[in-house]
């Protein structure tokens, strides 16, 4: 029998484009949401939701991370970086910072805690994003062996409208004229879209714990990098020749490309785009949830016409 919820959940890295999507779905679903984020000015979209409550936490010290923990039984951590600096690095936020919160959690007797790790992660893993993942999840278990009720789910890489994945290289094709120079064209890649994703957390937040305590959550669709940029390319609206490069160049342009601003490529992103994208035929859908693919819904937001009324809306403040 499910025990009561006192439907109020603590989203710690909340406000991003993964933590958004989820706070649209638990507040639609009349939950109190409180969002812990560094930058709380750089989501004031979200402030219209009257059931939301956006923190900003300063240092997440363990008595910090306990005050918020305390207010509610549902944690939810979805914090995490596509690339380290000397302020934020991997071994700190996808290592060290979820054990705290979790072993926070198993003092506090919260309820549910939802960990969001990366599909791949494994101490072993070939770059230091994964292996941080992998780090994570096996401190996760150690406590969970205490007692704590959490579950641990590993996505794909994530797509959706305002996604670091589609959008990313949509805007390198727009800059980049008739060839575009592909770095690991043959990486295999299963994405998941974000609203199938959201369904996963919102379930492994409502249910009881199942046998499995962690869940690869992919798409229905497996791509080789190629094939996934020229559907990128082709629902944007152009008709750019996709060169592969060598892997020794792919390397070279990964080295030179951290340097860019944003930082769209890093050496060790490339390692991880080598680790294994792709899940086992026989991987179950968690909790039911159906897969959507990446072409049925992307060119909403890829096309030409879509993404000039955005930046007018977004121009103008709507």
């Amino acid at each position: 029998m499910l025990q009561s919820i006192k439907k109020h959940a603590v989203l710690f890295g909340g406000a991003g484009f993964i933590g958004s999507e989820l706070v649209g779905a638990l507040c639609g679903d009349n939950w109190n949401v409180t969002v812990v984020t560094k930058r709380p000015h750089r989501h004031r979209n979200l402030l219209v939701i009257p059931s939301l409550r956006m923190v900003e936490p300063g240092e997440l010290s363990d008595e910090k991370i306990g005050s918020l923990i305390s207010e509610s039984d549902t944690v939810v951590n979805l914090i995490g970086i596509l690339n380290q600096s000397r302020k934020e690095t991997f071994q700190e936020l996808h290592t060290h910072l979820p054990e705290r919160i979790a072993r926070i959690c198993l003092q506090n007797g919260a309820r549910r805690l939802i960990h969001l790790s990366a599909f791949g992660a494994a101490v072993e893993a070939p770059s230091e994003y994964l292996k941080s993942r992998g780090l994570a999840e096996q401190a996760l278990q150690t406590i969970m062996q205490q007692g704590l009720d959490c579950t641990i789910i590993r996505p794909s890489i994530v797509f959706g409208s305002g996604d670091s994945f589609s959008q990313l290289f949509r805007q390198l094709l727009t800059l980049t004229p008739i060839v575009f120079p592909l770095v690991a064209p043959n990486a295999r890649i299963q994405p998941v879209y974000v609203k199938d994703l959201i369904g996963c957390i919102v379930h492994a937040i409502k249910v009881e714990p199942a046998q499995c305590d962690s869940y690869d959550v992919v798409g229905p669709q497996t791509y080789t990098l190629r094939d996934a940029i020229e559907l990128i390319d082709q629902l944007s609206g152009m008709r750019h020749r996709i060169i592969g490069l060598s892997p020794m160049v792919s390397r070279l342009m990964a080295a030179l490309m951290q340097f860019a601003p944003g930082k769209p490529l890093t050496p060790d992103n490339l390692r991880s785009l080598h680790a294994s994208n792709e899940a086992r035929e026989d991987t179950p859908a968690p909790y039911g949830i159906q897969s959507t693919r990446f072409e049925s819904v992307a060119g909403t937001w890829l096309n030409r016409q879509s993404n000039r009324l955005d930046r007018f809306r977004m121009e103008a403040g709507r």
